[in-house]
């Protein structure tokens, strides 16, 4: 038996295992929050399992029929011939991690992107439904950010073995059960750095965009360690617990925006200018928002 067969059947066990892992954990949550009496909503965590299904199954789906094959047909024109080697799959580890930071900060920068990833952001409160929610359409809009990875040599199923795996350990640190790690959060993505991404306070905005290693927002300057406890959800006046509004109401928005921009360029501007910027000057961007507390804060 191959190697590649030998992962193949490794994978197609592994991705139920962590599915079966990420149910049981929040089965495990509820009960551990009725036994703390602590307050939840329930429909809103019930809307995020739905979401969740939604976002993981139709990502399961899209890879399998059509992702997978578009690697491997990458594949074959690979620049480097690297084996599966450890460092192989070490190397394909961090690529996927700087990967993800890249992809994670255009999703806060670039509003159509915005209307997918908002889904994640818009509970009020942070568990591990929160982890799991997510849009229908993650896998598409994410595919383009990881198509060329194939072409270092890097196979597929390595890819996709560590991705599966990846987003797991990105499930784990949505929860306020867990404290401060001192040392652990100055080196990984933890509970407590990713608390503040889901931070809806101005100077939370758009910070600790990192998957596991933190160092990358230290390097592009976007980490913000955890002070006072994070207020959850996002900015807009928003509340629902239909899910399929909670897909689209972003997206619905923004067809309203440029409907209502008067020149052409405008309207192509409202795709890709950041949540929160408006043709006529009436909104505000999060850089001009953070910038209204720093200059406030120097009067």
């Amino acid at each position: 038996m191959s190697v590649i067969e030998k992962l193949a059947g490794f994978q197609q066990y592994f991705t139920p295992v962590l599915y079966a892992f990420g149910i049981s954990a929040i089965i495990m949550e509820t009960i551990v929050m009725v036994i703390q009496q602590k307050q939840r909503d329930k429909k809103s965590r019930w809307l995020g399992i739905g979401c969740g299904a939604l976002s993981f199954g139709f990502g399961y789906v899209f890879y399998t029929l059509f992702a997978y094959g578009a690697q491997s047909w990458v594949y074959q024109y690979r620049l480097f011939d690297l084996g599966f080697a450890w460092y192989v799959w070490a190397l394909c580890f961090l690529i996927n991690d700087l990967v993800f930071y890249v992809s994670h900060r255009l999703d806060h920068e670039v509003r159509l992107l915005w209307c997918v990833h908002v889904v994640h952001h818009s509970p009020k409160h942070y568990d591990l439904t929160t982890g799991i929610r997510g849009s229908a359409f993650d896998a598409i809009f994410h595919f383009p950010f990881i198509i060329w990875i194939p072409l270092l040599g890097i196979h597929p199923l390595i890819y996709i073995i560590l991705d599966t795996a990846f987003k797991f350990y990105g499930l784990a640190y949505h929860t306020e059960f867990a404290g401060r790690w001192r040392l652990l959060d100055k080196i990984l993505v933890t509970p407590s750095n990713h608390r503040v991404h889901h931070g809806s306070d101005v100077k939370y905005l758009d910070r600790n965009y990192s998957g596991f290693f933190i160092f990358w927002d230290k390097i592009f300057g976007s980490y913000q360690p955890e002070e006072e406890k994070p207020n959850y959800g996002i900015r807009k006046n928003w509340h629902s617990y239909n899910i399929l509004n909670t897909q689209l109401h972003e997206f619905i928005d923004l067809w309203n925006d440029v409907k209502a921009a008067p020149h052409w360029q405008d309207k192509l501007r409202y795709l890709y200018m950041p949540p929160g910027w408006k043709h006529d000057g009436s909104g505000k961007t999060v850089k001009e928002l953070q910038s209204g507390i720093i200059n406030t804060s120097l009067r």
